[in-house]
Order: C-alpha cells, then structure tokens, then sequence
C-alpha cells in the first residue's frame, strides 16, 4: 500500500464530501431556474435527499437553515483586528 500524505488524504475527504452535492446537481438543473438565495438552495438539496420529509418537517429545516445563514450574516459583519484572539492558556497535565 503507498503512502498517503495529508494532502492527498484531505483531497479524497473532500471529494467524496462532494459527491452527493454533485450527483444532487443534475437532478437541480432539470427542475428548471437556479434559486434565488442560498437557504432556497440549500431547501432543494434537502427536499431531494430527504425524500421522506413530510411538508411541516421542510419548513422546520428551512427555518433552522435560515436561522443558521443569519448567524454566518452577523459573524461576517463583526471586524475583527488581527490581534483580537482567543486567550490561549496551556496546562501540562504532569502526574506526580
């Protein structure tokens, strides 16, 4: 068996993480027009895996993505300079 560096093991990781979302675009492009936002996006990806959803349980998913795109919305507007940094405090675990 070769060896596999981090890279190519992180490439593997995230093309397999991508092939649902890829097998899932055909399927997206047959519906018709692209959605208009990101949760409408993210919506129809779920209504397409998640075929056993009832109609009340994608209306709960969508508020939780919306919810969540929301909260990516206000992290993104708080400017932070670069010395803003969590503090960091190591403890060595020394038995004895």
């Amino acid at each position: 068996m070769a060896d596999t560096s981090r890279r190519r093991f992180l490439q593997a990781a995230a093309v397999g993480a991508a092939l649902p979302l890829a097998a899932a675009a055909p399927a997206l492009a047959a519906e018709g027009d692209p959605p208009a936002s990101a949760d409408a996006a993210l919506t129809a990806i779920v209504r397409l895996r998640f075929k056993h959803l009832t109609e009340a349980q994608i209306k709960a998913v969508q508020a939780g993505i919306q919810r969540t795109l929301a909260a990516g919305d206000a992290l993104r507007r708080i400017n932070l300079d670069p010395v803003d940094e969590p503090a960091t405090i190591f403890v060595a675990d020394v038995a004895g």
